[in-house]
């Protein structure tokens, strides 16, 4: 499949998903054997750009609700009276 065909580089979703199944229904014409591997194959490419997309979309996420450099940070008030963690404080 050339990614770079021009009847792919269009921002119609039903127009790109009939192309898919167009290319994937000519390889009806290999065997049997041929054809598991390419079903095999696009579903492999498939699941491997959804995750690519779905990291992408968590890093740009990340990005926009991280902390930036001059932001004031609040820590709430019982956080910060904690007693201390040390167990072997016996000065009491």
């Amino acid at each position: 499949m050339n990614i770079y065909d021009p009847n792919l580089q269009t921002h119609d979703p039903d127009r790109q998903i009939g192309e898919v199944f167009r290319r994937l229904s000519s390889m009806k014409s290999l065997h049997e054997e041929g054809f598991a591997r390419v079903v095999h194959a696009v579903l492999v490419a498939l699941g491997r750009a959804a995750h690519e997309e779905g990291e992408r979309r968590a890093r740009t996420l990340a990005e926009r609700t991280a902390p930036r450099s001059g932001d004031v940070r609040v820590t709430a008030y019982a956080q910060r009276r904690r007693p201390d963690p040390d167990g072997f404080d016996i000065a009491d």
